[in-house]
């Protein structure tokens, strides 16, 4: 069991706010070597569907190159000719498969990690005090657990590999020592034959290495993120201390939002009522508005508050429980009336006109 270095154990697992965190960090579970196993493995099948094309296309070349070569002049012009030839016959083949390795590792890579940027992690990479302690880190390098841990790996995968690059070649030793006979049309074919039985081979090895080491890191991964009880306990305190001040800060702010919206009560040209529950003010400027605007509303205390504001500010109220509660239920604050509420609401508006006319 993990321990912090003032020996308390690490029993609890880590929680989804530390996980994400390390992340952020750039503390993730991953293999390198699910990568290099990818990389291998497919890499190496393109390599194997594309080197008897490639292999036909130098062939060819070269024979162009040998039965012109008592003809054709050594200058500058002819060398750059067939230099370029040379080049494009090999790039055609070399472009598709550099571009296939590189999708094959990023697709690894991403499959294990994601798609998260860690800022932290490139930020912390920064820290030259820490690059220029040699001390600390040739410390680090050989004697931390994590670097016996790695130079363990790395024995055993030279091991394996050995073992299965010593197989092939036993098996093919006899064909091996007979390439100098063979002719050259079958050449290219022998040899791309045993070297992607070679790479195949020794790619499924490193692919069984890259699972175990992959089950290795998740659970090293998973033992370093454990927390105590303690941080458990701080942890949940901060994260209820985080939780009331937002808690406090949209309080705040809807009391804010109300204040201005009961200023902006004096300024209706009529509050309509439930009488007592709800309370709508609407607010019509011909020629500047499309359709009245509900500037303030409210239900229960609030609107008692919006009908004792338009008392005070000789804003005419009006009783229409049906239309209060449509209009509280449909319209948000600063937001104009629907268009079935129109009929309703121009009948009381004309009201309200006439009366302060008159």
């Amino acid at each position: 069991m993990a321990e912090t270095p003032d020996g308390q154990q690490k029993s609890e697992a880590a929680s989804g706010k530390k996980l994400s965190d390390a992340r952020d960090r750039g503390q993730i579970a991953k293999s390198t070597d699910v990568t290099s196993a990818a990389v291998l493995l497919f890499g190496g099948t393109m390599v194997y569907m594309l080197g008897a094309p490639m292999m036909k296309k130098l062939t060819d070349f070269l024979r162009l190159l040998l039965l012109n070569s008592s003809s054709v002049e050594l200058t500058d012009q002819n060398i750059v000719f067939y230099a370029r030839e040379l080049f494009l016959s090999i790039g055609m083949f070399m472009l598709p498969l550099l571009g296939v390795i590189m999708a094959i590792g990023f697709t690894a890579e991403v499959s294990q990690v994601g798609f998260k940027f860690a800022t932290k992690k490139f930020t912390e990479g920064l820290n030259f005090g820490a690059i220029f302690n040699i001390g600390k880190g040739l410390k680090r390098i050989f004697f931390s657990s994590r670097s016996m841990v790695e130079l363990l790996k790395s024995v055993m995968k030279m091991f394996v590999i050995g073992v299965v690059i010593y197989q092939v070649i036993a098996k093919h030793l006899e064909a091996l020592v007979s390439l100098a006979g063979l002719p050259y049309q079958m050449l290219g074919s022998r040899i791309a034959a045993i070297g992607f039985e070679l790479i195949w081979k020794v790619g499924l090895a490193y692919a069984f290495i890259a699972a175990g080491d992959w089950m290795f890191q998740k659970y090293k991964f998973r033992e370093e993120q454990k927390m105590t009880k303690q941080e458990v306990k701080e942890e949940g305190k901060q994260t209820e201390g985080d939780a009331q001040t937002k808690s406090r800060m949209r309080a705040i702010g809807r009391q804010r939002l109300k204040k201005i919206m009961l200023q902006h009560v004096r300024q209706a040209d009529v509050v309509i009522t439930n009488p007592t529950h709800y309370a709508v003010a609407l607010q019509y400027k011909t020629g500047s508005m499309s359709a009245p605007v509900v500037v303030a509303k409210g239900v229960d205390f609030l609107a008692a508050k919006i009908r004792e504001i338009a008392t005070e500010a000789n804003v005419p109220i009006v009783e229409n429980p049906p239309l209060a509660r449509s209009l509280y239920a449909a319209v948000e604050v600063d937001q104009e009336i629907p268009e079935n509420l129109f009929k309703a609401v121009a009948q009381i508006l004309a009201f309200v006109y006439r009366a302060k006319n008159k």
